[in-house]
């Protein structure tokens, strides 16, 4: 895998590449180096110029145009006229230092090479006398270069092969460079990847690349699919667990109704009124705890997919809390130590009234089953908070290992302080939160300084 996307970047790489040298190479040979202007300043059009602008009047004295010295100033153009003597006979706009009022052979040859002016020398005739005209620009305009070179050296460090033939081989080297940097953390996180893909989680330095961010995700994905593929083996330990005691559950009572069935069909045995009534209520006491558990499937399967939709309506929440609770105490919990407090008279907000009631005797269940000895059971309302209204079920039971605390929620799972191994779905708890959830609440869950468990519900106002 290395090795093709070494390949791939370098070649890419080399192909870009290439396409620049080319453009460049016909931009310079199609339009620099045929532009026969870009090295080669020709001052004639000025010397024209001039020419017309400078005559000898009628005493044959040199006289310059009143429009040439205008167009001299314009141009940023200095000149000077000299005779054959090489004295001045007149100047223009001549501000440049390097010019005198009259020059030797060897000063013109200098002021030819001046760094600090860049002067063409024109021989012209007027009046039939030979005259010297100077122009005078500023090297920042135009500039004058003379170079000495061996024609030999140059054609052979211009020859097109050896051009060609070296840049290849820069390309071919810069392409690798190129590609063994990019290449490097690309496989890297390729091979992390296939790893991911097998079953390997480890979680590796990020590095301060370009790739840095994809590194970090790499190892937050690698961290949370570790966390997903043990909480998947725990659930599938734990949904194997609950399979295994809900069918214990299920064949329990439907021993007793096959049995108790059998009894009241014989007509060999005769039974009593009583008889007759005792094993009736046990059928459909079986019966129905056999229906409640599939029931409790069925309710945590479609809360479970968001399937069960809410029948919302306005309630306050203290008397429906109270209409609860002795719904509770009138049944075979009629001995339990339950109280209720509230910090207001009344709190309306909206609920679907028959899941929340499922919610509370879900909570109060399980404060029950879970407690060997008769436990007390507070429930606390407070709505202080202009937002939410907090609900508090808390008992003084032996509670649980606080490693056990985050699995209570989770569905299939049964306490480990269950008075009755085979009692209960384990899916009181789950439905619950879910039903909380659903309408947009929270519930959380730790252990009371009562000694057992205090759940915390919120609910929107």
């Amino acid at each position: 895998m290395k090795r093709r996307i070494m390949i791939h970047y370098a070649v890419s790489f080399f192909i870009a590449a290439l396409i620049l040298v080319l453009i460049n190479v016909l931009y310079m040979s199609n339009s620099v180096y045929q532009n026969e202007e870009l090295y080669h300043f020709n001052p004639d059009p000025y010397m024209n110029r001039i020419t017309e602008g400078i005559y000898a009047d009628a005493s044959s004295e040199i006289v310059a145009d009143p429009d040439l010295a205008i167009y001299l100033e314009n141009e940023g153009i200095g000149f000077q006229l000299i005779d054959q003597e090489l004295k001045e006979v007149l100047q223009l706009n001549n501000h440049f230092r390097d010019t005198q009022n009259s020059y030797s052979p060897e000063e013109l040859i200098r002021l030819y090479e001046s760094p600090s002016t860049t002067a063409f020398i024109s021989a012209q005739k007027i009046d039939d006398r030979d005259y010297t005209f100077l122009l005078f620009m500023d090297p920042d305009v135009v500039s004058r270069k003379q170079y000495t070179y061996n024609v030999d050296l140059v054609d052979l460090a211009y020859n097109p092969i050896w051009l060609v033939g070296m840049n290849l081989i820069l390309l071919l080297f810069i392409s690798y460079i190129y590609a063994l940097r990019i290449s490097q953390p690309v496989n890297l996180i390729g091979n992390r990847i296939i790893r991911l893909s097998k079953g390997y989680y480890e979680t590796d330095e990020s590095g301060k690349g370009i790739f840095e961010t994809v590194e970090i995700a790499l190892n937050t994905l690698s961290t949370q699919l570790e966390t997903s593929n043990q909480e998947r083996a725990l659930a599938e330990v734990t949904r194997e667990e609950w399979i295994s005691n809900l069918s214990h559950d299920i064949k329990t009572p439907l021993t007793s109704i096959i049995g108790y069935g059998d009894l009241l069909g014989d007509s060999e045995y005769l039974l009593s009124a009583e008889e007759r009534e005792k094993y009736r209520n046990i059928i459909l006491e079986k019966g129905t705890y056999i229906e409640n558990l599939l029931n409790d499937l069925n309710l945590a399967m479609r809360l479970k997919h968001h399937q069960l939709p809410l029948h919302l309506e306005s309630v306050d929440l203290i008397t429906e809390i109270k209409t609860i609770l002795i719904d509770v105490l009138n049944t075979k919990f009629n001995e339990l130590d339950l109280s209720f407090t509230h910090t207001a008279q009344e709190v309306h907000l909206s609920l679907d009234r028959r899941l929340f009631k499922r919610v509370l005797l879900n909570l109060i269940h399980n404060a029950i089953v879970h407690n060997e000895k008769p436990v007390s059971v507070l429930v606390h309302l407070e709505a202080v908070d202009p937002h939410w209204v907090t609900l508090t079920i808390e008992d003084d039971g032996i509670g649980v290992d606080p490693e056990e605390l985050p699995r209570l929620f989770t569905r299939y799972y049964r306490g480990t302080h269950t008075k009755k191994r085979s009692e209960g779905s384990g899916l009181g708890l789950a439905i619950a939160k879910d039903i909380i959830l659903a309408h947009e609440g929270s519930i959380d869950v730790l252990n009371s300084p009562q000694g057992g468990l205090k759940i915390i519900l919120k609910l929107k106002k």
